[in-house]
């Protein structure tokens, strides 16, 4: 058996991609080039690796106990290659995965100190919903991905990490809660913004306010924070928010945070696949993440 690094990277390629049409624009390659590269590659291994549905290939179940150890090679691989590289190129080829609230509001900044104190490259980061993220993960197409710490997967290794605040926010006229604190009764037959159904932050909403309302009133659902943040401003109505989201919209008068008597809170994990190898680079950035969690607790 002579097994090549260019099928070893073909393979991956299509179990992250899901078909040869996409494996083979990530690789910059013809379609049929990836296509005999991973026909050659399963008469080597003298069996198939991956169920044909449609135009889709998925990894059967030979493929998927194979999976782990071609991602350890790819990662040795590229550690090799960049041995000698130049200043930054370290961790770039580590791949972070992130919900929207820690995507566009949380790990910038993370990454750009990590940078710094460091001299680390840039990881590449994917925005996607919870549910994206995790079939992203068991396919190795995410290295790790920072999440809402329910998230119900066995295939995965969760790590707690940071506590984050949901507040109530409302237009910049608005006069609840000028009189003192509020209770969830007190915000009944008003309007809101929230996200759409099946995101994490609907199901905060869900849980701590729209559960215990008498008469819910969606006026609109938006799959961005920004837009729902927008829309309040706008005078639409209220949403609720992460705080990390709202910082700097409160702080200009754009919006009002609510006095509310409860405070709510929701926790992240830092979460990879049970299967994963965790190289030097990764191992690296978990171990930066759980350094910036802890001065966080102890702030």
């Amino acid at each position: 058996m002579n097994i090549t690094i260019r099928q070893l990277r073909a393979l991956l390629a299509v179990a992250q991609e899901g078909s040869i049409a996409n494996a083979s624009e990530k690789l910059f390659l013809t379609r049929p080039a990836v296509s005999q590269t991973l026909q050659e590659l399963e008469r080597q291994f003298g069996r198939k690796l991956f169920h044909r549905v449609s135009n889709r290939l998925i990894l059967n179940s030979e493929g998927k106990q194979i999976l782990p150890y071609i991602d350890e090679l790819i990662q040795r691989i590229n550690q090799l290659e960049n041995f000698f590289s130049g200043e930054f190129e370290n961790y770039k080829n580590i791949k972070i995965g992130a919900t929207k609230t820690i995507g566009n509001y949380l790990l910038p900044g993370i990454l750009r100190q990590f940078h710094l104190d460091h001299g680390a490259g840039y990881p590449t980061l994917f925005i996607g919903s919870t549910g994206d993220l995790c079939a992203r993960l068991q396919t190795t197409e995410l290295d790790v991905a920072i999440m809402e710490k329910d998230v119900q997967d066995v295939t995965l290794i969760k790590r707690p990490w940071l506590s984050d605040e949901m507040i109530v926010i409302a237009p910049a006229d608005s006069t609840l809660g000028a009189d003192g604190q509020l209770d969830i009764a007190d915000l009944d037959k008003q309007l809101w913004i929230a996200r759409e159904p099946g995101s994490g932050s609907r199901e905060q909403f869900d849980f701590h306010i729209g559960r215990r309302l008498k008469h819910p009133r969606i006026a609109m659902e938006i799959n961005a924070t920004e837009g729902i943040i927008n829309s309040v401003i706008n005078g639409i109505g209220l949403a609720f928010v992460s705080h990390a989201a709202v910082t700097q919209a409160v702080a200009q008068g754009l919006v009002r945070a609510l006095p509310m008597r409860e405070r709510f809170h929701r926790e992240f994990c830092i979460a990879t696949y049970s299967e994963k190898y965790v190289g030097t680079e990764l191992q690296g950035l978990l171990d930066y993440l759980e350094e910036y969690k802890n001065k966080q607790d102890a702030a």
